[in-house]
């Protein structure tokens, strides 16, 4: 599965493609991460796709490799061209800024995911949770798993970050996020969407979800500003922590456009990663009962208190939280990301030049075999904490690494 050493980048192993189309044909009627997985399994952690025209990229996937895009030399691979659809709509974030302006929002945004802050919200999630239960106990017909976790992560994410029940599929702004949404990721996916100065239908569409979403959350922050809008309990909502959050340097506080691309991107990244991961959590331990069983052991002799439960009987759930790792590992909320290299540099031996678009495999590092025995089984005792000390950093990375690594991670 490793790359030769020495190579150069124009000689690395992929797929011939057609000419002029390259593989773009093959990845539209199979689908990105198919198409992908199956170069993995044809030509190893390393590999080069053209994608039609001058478009091409380089995959790797061994931890060697990402560890030196992530970390020891993450200045020299940037945000790239692949990232605009996600500037159209979370702006100048986290996600998508760079250089000193995302040193300055991540310094501020950090002051506000301290541990300790964090956890005067497990009421509110736990109340969150009991609602769903209750619901559930009601229910006449059976449920859709995913959509019921989507209600509930946008549930407790509305609440914490703005003091609002966004839940409800019927609202404004939760129909306004999907289609704004969908759009992105439409546009990720399809590598040659339409322009969006075309007045496609799509597009229309998405100018429109994106003028009204950018309406809710201007009227959040004023409404916020003006002490209308908390958490309860004396408990500030994210929002307004991040309204007072000050640079050190220069006592500067977000503008309210800051604000704004801060808060949908915690919005966005908050409960759709996490509605996708409880959602493979919940399929994977049906599937394995011997585990679910573990788990309800677990949690049965935790005694937790479900009103409230606190950081310390969540610690003592380690089994549980093997169990979200392991399912991290086999479903990883982003499978690749990609980065442009600045200037030429070698990964694993091979020769990568000056504007190369380097796609960090993070899927393909979770199920490298050199690191993981038999990796398309689920085994939540991988990570046993000797497990985890004995393995590669960079062969398990589901929040990123290096400084770039998730802020809620």
């Amino acid at each position: 599965m490793t790359a030769a050493f020495h190579l150069d980048y124009d000689a690395m192993p992929g797929p011939r493609g057609l000419p002029l189309l390259g593989s773009f044909p093959a990845l539209a009627r199979r689908g990105p991460f198919e198409f992908f997985s199956d170069c993995f399994r044809r030509y190893g952690d390393a590999f080069r796709v053209r994608m039609g025209g001058s478009r091409e990229l380089a995959l790797f996937a061994h931890p060697d490799a990402l560890q030196r895009v992530l970390q020891s030399n993450v200045d020299n691979y940037q945000k790239g061209v692949s990232y605009d659809p996600v500037r159209e709509l979370m702006g100048n974030g986290l996600v998508t800024s760079s250089g000193s302006f995302w040193a300055r929002q991540r310094r501020l945004t950090q002051t506000v995911f301290r541990l300790a802050d964090i956890a005067r919200y497990l009421p509110v999630m736990a109340r969150c949770v009991n609602a769903m239960h209750r619901r559930w106990e009601r229910a006449a017909t059976p449920l859709d798993v995913r959509e019921e976790m989507t209600r509930l992560t946008q549930h407790i994410v509305g609440l914490t970050l703005f003091g609002l029940d966004l839940s409800d599929s019927a609202s404004e702004s939760a129909k306004a996020v999907d289609h704004a949404l969908v759009h992105v990721v439409s546009r990720v996916n399809q590598g040659l969407a339409p322009p969006l100065w075309l007045p496609t239908p799509g597009n229309r569409r998405y100018f429109r979800s994106l003028r009204l979403l950018d309406e809710i959350v201007y009227s959040i922050i004023t409404r916020t500003r003006e002490g209308q809008l908390d958490v309860g309990d004396d408990t500030p909502t994210l929002l307004r922590a991040l309204m007072a959050a000050e640079d050190e340097d220069t006592g500067e506080r977000m503008s309210d456009q800051q604000l704004r691309d801060e808060t949908i991107t915690l919005y966005i990244a908050g409960h759709e990663t996490t509605a996708g991961l409880l959602t493979w959590a919940l399929e994977l331990l049906t599937r394995h009962p011997e585990v679910l069983g573990r788990v309800r052991e677990e949690v049965s002799a935790a005694a937790l208190d479900e009103a409230a439960p606190t950081l310390a009987q969540l610690d003592a759930l380690p089994y549980t939280r093997m169990v979200i790792d392991e399912t991290l590992r086999m479903r990883p909320s982003a499978w690749v990301l990609t980065r442009t290299a600045t200037a030429e540099d070698t990964l694993r031996g091979v020769r990568v030049p000056a504007g190369a678009v380097v796609a960090t495999g993070i899927y393909f590092a979770h199920h490298h075999p050199d690191f993981w025995d038999l990796p398309h089984e689920f085994r939540p005792e991988r990570f046993e904490p000797a497990a985890v000390r004995a393995r590669h950093k960079y062969a398990y990375l589901p929040f990123l690494r290096g400084p770039r690594i998730c802020i809620g991670n």
